[in-house]
């Protein structure tokens, strides 16, 4: 028998649920290319231009009415917008499969109309179908006394019992307090019980949500490469990581093998169902912390083959890596097929230069970024926002397959009047035509 687990619905309330997925707790369009450019040039004699057209033609690095926007909000922008607390925006208990959940995906469309920019869905996702005696994870409910809430999960396997615990403050997203894996050869094969030691992976058909942006902006599917998922189920953060890299390097790459075919099986069900992008995470992988070592021996080789796959379905790929990521621009660009990069940071968090970038691969690469948030945006006046936006559009809009953007997602308090004035120079000054 197989059943529906939902890795993303979690309580509202003081209760036990079951869920069946290794990522259960991480808080984690129908166009093929061809038709994408019949859909461009129909809107273009019509003049009648969506957020989707706009963000789907400079996917395809190809000119619009004007340069798209879509600052990275993702989540602490719009949960602040709707005026509740985190933890029960995180906690709704409402049927979702994607990253977040269903509240902060509506508050994500909602600050789309409110600053009026192109939308950038990364909350879609396919529920995966179970076999009902795959070992599964329960979930208990409390209170913290300093306010918000501990969810925490436990999974009785064949090969013993797995935890794992999540932070919910009122007053920021969730974080990971206790991960599944913390005795490495213990912990693994309980966890690919989890997952499916098996190998029989099914997703259903159909998106759910992908109404819910519309035409307002693309719809995307957050799938994690390699060394990002890793990190979020290995306790001790990337020391521990590292060493196990090196200590343990065979049975890593056991682990890794058995990952990709996961999240390849993943990838081959959500690209037939048609979003318009799959979104490869790969914060992780910033060369701030890791190295083009680890990059190349278990990332590159996922992102070369789902975009191989991507392309093959008429789907674009997009690829994150924060942080540091000059040397991966390269690598990405001449031995992959992936359609769009991003967020391609600027200093101090990054090391881009995306005029070069766009110089260098401008024909290739679709650029998404890449302006600083937790300084920049966080503290400049609108006017410093704008000269920058301008420099920006000058460097990369020629010749489309440029989004001004942000350089990672906007911290909770960026002001408003900085993402409007982002918006407001796209539209104007960012003109094509």
């Amino acid at each position: 028998m197989l059943a529906e687990c939902s890795p993303a619905v979690l309580p509202a309330a003081p209760a036990g649920l079951g869920m069946c997925a290794a990522l259960a707790p991480q808080i984690i369009g129908k166009f093929t290319r061809d038709r994408t450019m019949m859909d461009v040039s129909k809107r273009t004699l019509t003049g009648a231009v969506t957020g989707r057209q706009r963000m789907m033609t400079a996917f395809a690095r190809r000119e619009a009415d004007h340069v798209p926007v879509a600052p990275d909000l993702s989540a602490m922008v719009p949960v602040r917008l709707a005026g509740i607390p985190f933890d029960r925006a995180f906690l709704d208990g409402r049927p979702h499969h994607g990253y977040a959940t269903a509240t902060v995906a509506e508050a994500y469309v909602n600050a789309v109309k409110y600053f009026g920019m192109d939308g950038w869905y990364l909350y879609g996702s396919l529920p995966e179908i179970c076999p009902e005696d795959r070992p599964h994870w329960d979930v208990t409910w409390a209170p913290r006394p300093q306010g918000g809430q501990t969810l925490r999960f436990s999974a009785n396997t064949p090969y013993g019992e797995l935890s794992q615990a999540k932070i919910y403050p009122p007053d920021q997203p969730p974080w990971e307090e206790e991960k599944p894996l913390k005795e490495l050869k213990r912990d693994w094969p309980r966890l690919r019980a989890i997952m499916g030691e098996d190998e029989n992976w099914r997703w259903a058909d159909d998106f759910t949500d992908r109404d819910r942006i519309g035409d307002l902006g693309v719809f995307s599917v957050c799938i994690g490469i390699p060394q990002d998922w890793y990190f979020f189920q290995r306790q001790g953060g990337y020391n521990v990581m590292f060493f196990d890299f090196v200590d343990e390097e065979e049975y890593i790459q056991e682990i890794m093998d058995f990952y990709t075919r996961y999240a390849l099986a993943r990838l081959r069900a959500v690209v037939a169902a048609k979003p318009d992008e799959v979104f490869l995470g790969g914060s992780v992988s910033s060369l701030s912390a890791s190295n083009i070592t680890f990059f190349r021996k278990y990332d590159l080789p996922f992102i070369q083959e789902a975009a191989r796959i991507c392309r093959e379905g008429g789907v674009f790929s997009h690829l994150h890596v924060c942080g540091k990521s000059r040397q991966l621009v390269d690598i990405v660009a001449q031995e992959t097929d992936v359609d769009i990069m991003e967020p391609l940071e600027e200093p101090p968090g990054g090391n881009v230069d995306i005029a070069d970038v766009k110089r260098r691969y401008g024909h290739r690469l679709c650029l998404k970024g890449n302006i600083n948030t937790f300084q920049f945006l966080l503290r400049a006046t609108p006017q410093q926002v704008e000269e920058k936006a301008k420099r920006l559009i000058d460097a990369c809009a020629p010749g489309g397959g440029f989004v001004l953007s942000s350089g990672d997602q906007c911290a909770r308090d960026t002001p408003d009047a900085n993402l409007f004035k982002l918006v407001e120079v796209a539209q104007t000054y960012g003109k094509y035509r």
